[in-house]
């Protein structure tokens, strides 16, 4: 730490903050910063609520002012923090923040930015307590450390900060922007490559295949390796294909009927939604002897004599029109599940040769690695500019800034 600075405790720095009873003036409107106002993107209120008094819900007591800094407690490592703007001045939020307000020889915005730092982050993870709302309490707030240089000294670093920080929002928002137009324009090629042509065929998917039950495995399932990997809709991701999951990965051990131990280049279809957007979304399988048919994916058995190849099936099925259509053929108000029979009605088009199939297929495979590759390079670039705010956090309250 560098001479000069001082190490506190937050609560020796920060100023009493007001609790107010809306109750009391029943007709009396104000406005209402309840934890899910703030965002955990853009660190601002993004939204209140115009209450009467007598309206006010139970968390509703915290007078806050111009400038307070609001910490949400409740799972803190969310980083719901942000600071009050001029308009809300007097407003109420909830007791699901701790409000801060620093004495006068504390800048604002440098105990705002402390919040953010992985040391302190690190402490609130630590803290926290309770199995569903995980919180830390005020008390614990008010005794995290803080060390922090003269006023002037302090309003340099925050300038510096805002100055880097916001042209790092410039530059994540570019990337977020690069990193959706990369999909989109495959998404794009793929309805284009995909639309009907002359000599092609249209026909309900039940002219080309049938779809089949899983078999409904009973038995014991492990979180370790195993010869067999059961096979879920938690197996399928938003754009198809099969995802990892690492300890979530189920194992089975029992007896297993050989027709449901499947093989390379079989195609399921996910027809129990386990994550919004999944319901219809088609997975390949990528080895033969490795994985189990389970009772929640409906396996593609091809008609003889048909022409199929699985690889343009499976962008097919992930056309925004098809998956909408299996999508919308779904029932249940908890989990929405779909039918082979709905399923197989779904009208698709195709080229009539399995050979022309093999080639859509190819170029569109090709297109997906180059999207794959960029979409990598810029999820690689968000975490950097990630490491670069906390470097420049770490630096500016080690005093190096």
């Amino acid at each position: 730490m560098k001479e000069g600075w001082k190490t506190k405790p937050f609560g020796e720095i920060l100023m009493k903050t007001e609790t107010v009873n809306p109750c009391l003036s029943p007709e009396k409107e104000f406005d209402y910063i309840d934890v899910s106002s703030v965002s955990n993107e853009t660190f601002n209120i993004e939204r209140t609520q115009k209450l009467k008094g007598k309206d006010a819900p139970s968390r509703a007591r915290r007078l806050v002012r111009t400038n307070d800094i609001l910490f949400a407690t409740i799972r803190p490592t969310l980083k719901r923090i942000a600071i009050v703007p001029e308009y809300l001045d007097k407003q109420v939020c909830s007791t699901g923040f701790f409000v801060l307000r620093p004495e006068p020889e504390i800048d604002h915005r440098f105990v705002f930015y402390s919040l953010f730092t992985e040391h302190f982050m690190r402490q609130m993870e630590g803290l926290q307590k309770g199995a569903s709302y995980p919180a830390v309490t005020d008390g614990e707030i008010r005794a995290q450390l803080l060390s922090y240089p003269s006023l002037p000294e302090q309003h340099r670093i925050v300038a510096l900060l805002d100055e880097a920080f916001a042209g790092i929002a410039t530059a994540r928002a570019n990337t977020e922007r690069n990193l959706q137009n990369a999909r989109a324009v495959f998404e794009s090629a793929r309805e284009d490559a995909l639309a009907p042509r002359r000599g092609w065929l249209t026909s309900p998917l039940g002219v080309l295949c049938k779809i089949k039950h899983g078999f409904a495995f009973k038995g014991e399932f492990f979180a370790e390796s195993g010869q067999f990997v059961l096979l879920t809709p938690g197996s399928f991701y938003e754009h198809g294909g099969y995802r990892e999951r690492g300890e979530k990965t189920k194992y089975y051990v029992g007896e297993i009927p050989p027709e449901f131990i499947l093989n390379e280049g079989d195609m399921l279809t996910a027809m129990t939604e386990q994550a919004a957007g999944l319901l219809g979304s088609p997975l390949i399988v990528p080895e033969s002897g490795r994985f189990l048919h389970n009772q929640r994916l409906g396996l593609f058995v091809t008609t003889p004599g048909k022409p199929w190849f699985s690889r343009f099936f499976f962008h097919t099925m992930n056309l925004a029109r098809v998956r909408k259509e299996i999508h919308d053929s779904g029932s249940g108000a908890k989990v929405r599940h779909t039918s082979p029979g709905r399923i197989q009605s779904v009208q698709v088009s195709y080229p009539s040769t399995e050979e022309e199939q093999r080639a859509v297929a190819k170029c569109l495979d090709e297109l997906a690695t180059e999207c794959e590759r960029l979409e990598s390079l810029y999820q690689r670039k968000l975490a950097a500019l990630d490491e670069l705010k906390q470097s420049l956090l770490h630096q500016a309250f080690i005093g190096e800034l």
